[in-house]
């Protein structure tokens, strides 16, 4: 029995004097033994969005993962049964987290990747439909940029309205005409990470203002949207698709649609 422990204490003190020999065994050896504590099994790890104050029955969830030539789509009745790196609710503040980095997988349509709601039911520019978001941007990707709301057509060109966060500014920019130009406003500046705000699109027939906090904008459409069928999505569409990577992740605290 003394033999036994005579020779746990000598692989001890090898143990020791190797640690002592190599400050980066070292560190490594304190980050495996304080691993549990501070990084936390990560698929473990993810809250699903609580149904009783997020209702996402109308959205669909896009995901900057691969599948079949484009990304990862989780359908509607199944998004509040589900959670991941990408999108999980976040306790402490009471907010969905989206995350999304550079190396994302994109759609076939776009270069960038997104963490993103697509509303499922499709409308026309008619009539009356509005979005209203509170959130909070966290962490921004080495561009600075993210599209965090949109109106947007099911072809290409579509993207009527979309509403930028740029490097601390909240722009709302507009398509006068289908495949047409964007026009960018600014309406609020100096922005910092983590500080909540509220916007809100709404639409009447070819008007459409965007009101962030207090400021807003109104702008017109052209007549040649009247024949595309739209969609509001909301979220963390990153523009950003370099490398070394980098991340964006956007809380949202509320969101409600209505038409």
């Amino acid at each position: 029995m003394k033999e036994k422990h005579l020779n746990s204490y000598r692989l001890f003190r090898y143990n020791l004097l190797c640690m002592k020999n190599s400050s980066k065994t070292m560190v490594k050896y304190m980050l495996f033994l304080l691993c549990p504590v501070f990084f936390p099994a990560q698929k473990s790890s993810y809250a699903k969005v609580p149904q009783n104050q997020f209702d996402l029955r109308g959205f669909d969830l896009q995901l900057p993962l691969p599948k079949n030539n484009s990304i990862v789509i989780i359908k509607g009745p199944d998004v509040s049964n589900f959670s991941s790196e990408n999108f999980y609710y976040f306790p402490q503040d009471k907010s969905i987290r989206f995350f999304c980095s550079s190396d994302g997988q994109a759609t076939k349509g776009s270069h960038y990747p997104r963490t993103e709601l697509r509303q499922i039911k499709e409308w026309h520019f008619e009539n009356k439909h509005s979005l209203q978001v509170k959130m909070s941007v966290w962490q921004q990707p080495s561009s600075g940029k993210i599209i965090i709301g949109q109106i947007h057509g099911s072809s290409k060109g579509t993207e009527a309205v979309k509403l930028w966060w740029n490097n601390g500014e909240i722009q709302a920019g507009f398509k006068k005409e289908v495949n047409g130009k964007e026009e960018r406003v600014t309406l609020l500046k100096n922005i910092p990470l983590g500080q909540i705000f509220e916007y809100n699109i709404q639409q009447d027939g070819l008007n459409v203002q965007v009101k962030i906090n207090q400021k807003n904008t109104t702008f017109t459409l052209g007549d040649s949207w009247k024949s595309e069928s739209v969609y509001f999505k909301a979220g963390n569409y990153l523009q950003d698709n370099k490398t070394p990577v980098t991340s964006g992740t956007v809380a949202i605290y509320q969101i409600k649609m209505s038409q």
